[in-house]
């Protein structure tokens, strides 16, 4: 009997993921001699594509399985319905984050699903096939909800048993499954999900980690399996690696981890990348890795989340920060050894103000943090914050938009539209507000994360005492008719926040860029590379003005120097005209040390020269990927400098 295992993930031109939950399931069931003697397991489908295409693939199905998630559960159903109809003997199985626990109305709803497991999955679907070759009632098998031969829904109260060491799971990429995955798609650039552990003991109300509460569990896998697949990985030639550990760092033996990949990397060259998502709660430890990913140029930036100030909406969401003088700590200590961080905020938290979410951010920029993102706050199935009473308790008001996933391709399916659903107001947080608090977030985002502003906006913070969100809202304020720049990408933030409001599509392709989507601050600031010179020169009014309407003696001159220090820095799409650069003040020491200690704006004359200048020659796509999309959280959007004092 033929097994075909679906799991389309999104994809960047010819780049995507190998298909893990695929591998992990068919390594597993694979273990059974009944399933080796009844089953054949076809090609992986793993390729987001047209749904005509994807089921030209199927020859004569017994078993169909799809890996659901939010950016391919409508073409996963459009698939799945197809196979039904054509093969209507197919058992179909749903998993997947986004397939509902309680699965009734589900069921209801598409009728040519057969089977849906929650939790892990690979031996509640071994044990599916098992019981597959001589029945189609699956009584007793934990974890899972299936259609009875009457046609009635029936829910297996009881949950699977979770296997309690992950080296009882054979790994797809050592036992041959990923070495046929790459053999059959030779012109493919594969990434790579690896697991170290399984399980999270927090219980955030909008995450789905801990697999809604059914995996708080930590179960480990053996170092020497770890250290084996960094092998595979660099000797494959893989480039990039998700560490899908929740929390990683919490234990010591993830700085051995590290090193293995960073090993691997130095053996074979590869991978050229590893990304983890770091606890909250060891500093020494993520330290330390932090600082080896970044000796060797694998790291992303070390993220020190909050995803929220506000003590309410931290309570209310079930979230535990470590407290903002530990946060500011670790953040000079970062600063110090030169290695780039970023935190995440979520916009829409119940709980959270206009008033709690513009003062966090100002404290996480005043930090000294490098990068600052913020996410809108998506509702995903299974979570508390899909829960209908919990919705009704804090008047959660849901937009449900097209999923554009960022930094992807667009679906090669012009018939399938996928969803994300986005908080746009709470009673906390009415709709106004949270337009006000998006803006806030892209502004924030644009000017000091992408550091296309950085350095102006330090000078008014730290020399002229302005908050940042001041400044922010004054370019609210004064935005006008369109008629510069800023009133250009503000009246398109305006309208991408309508385009959420309607709910209709709010992330942008730029062409001459790139092929695929980027999110609302990226897109504004490709376009204001293209015209940096007037940028600053309408950036330098604005900051002009605003310092004599809050009533600032400044110098002319300093600001000046400020505002050529910041477009010196910015890179260009072409070889810069010159990368020497003469101050009359210690511009560049002031702005080279003034996150780790107090230095003073002095008339110190000083020579700036811009190191490692790269001439992309106009090549606009490869200067939005390079400085973009890789540089982006790992600190490397500005061109690196040597300053001199000159007598």
């Amino acid at each position: 009997m033929k097994v075909y295992l679906n799991e389309f993930n999104a994809a960047m031109e010819n780049t995507v993921y190998l298909p893990i939950v695929s591998g992990n399931l068919s390594s597993y069931a694979k273990k059974s001699s009944v399933v080796n003697k009844n089953y054949e397991f076809m090609p992986f489908l793993f390729m987001k594509d047209d749904p005509d295409k994807i089921f030209s693939g199927y020859k004569q199905p017994s078993i169909a399985a799809f890996s659901v998630s939010m950016w391919n559960s409508n073409l996963c159903l459009e698939v799945a319905r197809r196979v039904k109809e054509r093969f209507p003997e197919t058992l179909i199985v749903f998993g997947g984050p986004n397939v509902p626990f309680n699965a009734e109305i589900y069921f209801k709803n598409n009728p040519f699903i057969d089977v849906t497991a929650r939790g892990e999955g690979e031996a509640t679907f071994t044990k599916i096939l098992e019981r597959f070759v001589e029945s189609s009632d699956f009584e007793g098998i934990g974890g899972i909800s299936y259609r009875d031969k009457k046609g009635r829904y029936v829910k297996n109260e009881k949950e699977a048993s979770l296997v309690e060491h992950l080296d009882n799971l054979p790994s797809p990429y050592l036992d041959g499954t990923f070495d046929n995955v790459i053999i059959i798609n030779p012109k493919m650039n594969f990434q790579a999900i690896v697991e170290t552990n399984r399980g999270c003991p927090f219980l955030c109300s909008y995450c789905f980690w801990g697999q809604g509460g059914l995996n708080k569990k930590f179960r480990f896998a053996g170092l020497e399996r770890v250290k084996e697949i960094a092998e595979w990985i660099g000797k494959n030639k893989i480039s990039y690696v998700s560490c899908a550990d929740s929390n990683f760092g919490m234990f010591k033996r993830d700085l051995d981890i590290a090193q293995f990949f960073v090993d691997a990397k130095q053996k074979w060259g590869f991978p050229e990348k590893f990304r983890v998502n770091y606890g909250k709660n060891a500093e020494e430890n993520i330290f330390q890795i932090g600082r080896l990913l970044h000796q060797n140029d694998m790291e992303k930036g070390i993220t020190l989340s909050r995803q929220t100030n506000s003590a309410e909406a931290a309570a209310n969401v079930n979230r535990k920060n470590i407290r903002m003088e530990t946060y500011n700590a670790l953040q000079k200590r970062y600063n110090e050894t030169g290695i780039p961080t970023y935190t995440e905020l979520i916009l829409g938290l119940p709980g959270e103000t206009y008033a709690s979410f513009s003062d966090g951010l100002e404290r996480i920029l005043h930090s000294g943090i490098n990068q600052v993102i913020v996410y809108h706050c998506q509702v995903y199935p299974n979570t508390e914050l899909d829960d209908e009473n919990y919705k009704k308790r804090f008047s959660i008001r849901i937009s449900r938009v097209p999923l554009n996933g960022v930094h992807t391709s667009p679906s090669p399916s012009k018939s399938i539209t996928e969803y994300e659903e986005l908080v746009v107001s709470t009673s906390s947080m009415p709709e106004e507000e949270w337009k006000k608090s998006t803006k806030l977030a892209w502004t924030a985002q644009l000017l000091h994360g992408l550091k296309i502003g950085f350095y102006p906006l330090v000078y008014l913070k730290n020399i002229q005492g302005i908050r940042y969100t001041d400044f922010y809202e004054y370019l609210f304020q004064s935005e006008s008719t369109g008629s510069s720049i800023f009133d250009e990408e503000l009246n398109s933030f305006n309208e991408s926040i309508n385009s959420i409001l309607t709910q209709k599509s709010y992330r942008s392709i730029l062409p001459e860029f790139s092929p695929f989507y980027w999110e609302q601050e990226e897109t504004s600031y490709l376009r204001i590379i293209k015209n940096k010179e007037r940028f600053y020169d309408e950036f330098f009014r604005l900051a002009s003005e605003f310092l004599r309407i809050k009533n600032k003696d400044f110098d002319k001159r300093t600001l000046e120097e400020v505002f050529g220090y910041q477009r010196a820095r910015v890179p260009d799409l072409n070889l810069p005209s010159k990368t020497e650069f003469f101050f009359e003040y210690n511009i560049p020491e002031y702005f080279n040390r003034c996150f780790i200690e107090n230095r003073a704006l002095v008339n110190k004359p000083q020579k700036m020269v811009l190191k490692d200048v790269r001439d992309f020659k106009g090549d606009k796509k490869e200067f939005a990927v390079h400085i973009l999309l890789r540089g982006r959280k790992s600190g490397k959007m500005l061109y690196p400098v040597e300053f001199y004092d000159v007598k």
